[in-house]
């Protein structure tokens, strides 16, 4: 093949951009090895391309540097949140949790139903929960059930007794007592928690 041939036909461009499948790019070194004119066609496609990338920049606006600051943050504030499981209790922040979960399961803002696990270790688990449903009467023998509410109102039944609990509600479950919980105005959003005895 004639060398200025193959520099024309835009391959070492591709090339460049890694836009080549593995066997065109194992081709293209394979090409580059035995002609040592190609590595310099290639550099020069490099700082042409780095030049035109520079000729054209825009220019972030403002806030950008700060937005990034932030997402990185919650991202790093996430990730603290999967390693290390703080657990719900009376005086957690409905708010931060509804935060955390919304960043992390987008899509269940859209959904009537939904379930999935945030942490768990041993003796511990905690779940995001998004029910239109009722939930059946249950009861456990060998671990604490507990919800924080982040979002609808719902009806508890514990042991006959009776209460409401809506968005920054919390309730801790005897272990072995009958309870069910029936959605009033939903979807509710919620965060269960099993703590094992």
């Amino acid at each position: 093949m004639n060398l200025q041939t193959y520099i024309e036909s835009g391959i070492l461009e591709l090339y460049v951009l890694n836009l080549l499948d593995e066997s065109e790019r194992l081709m293209v070194q394979s090409m580059v090895s035995k002609n040592p004119e190609l590595k310099i066609e290639i550099q020069e496609i490099e700082l042409a391309l780095e030049n035109h990338a520079l000729k054209y920049a825009i220019e972030p606006s403002a806030g950008l540097k700060e937005k990034i600051e932030q997402s990185l943050k919650a991202s790093a504030a996430d990730q603290n949140v999967q390693n290390k499981i703080t657990p719900i209790n009376e005086y957690s922040d409905h708010q931060d949790w509804l935060d955390f979960v919304t960043r992390r399961f987008p899509e269940a803002l859209y959904a009537e139903n939904f379930c999935e696990l945030i942490a768990e270790e041993p003796g511990l688990k905690q779940v995001f929960v998004v029910s239109t449903f009722d939930i059946e009467e249950e009861s456990h023998e060998k671990e604490y059930e507990s919800f924080l509410i982040l979002k609808g109102k719902c009806k508890c039944t514990v042991d006959g007794g009776i209460f409401f609990l809506e968005a920054g509600g919390y309730t801790q479950i005897p272990l072995k007592v009958n309870h069910r919980v029936e959605v009033i105005e939903g979807p509710v959003m919620a965060i269960v928690q099993y703590l094992e005895k």
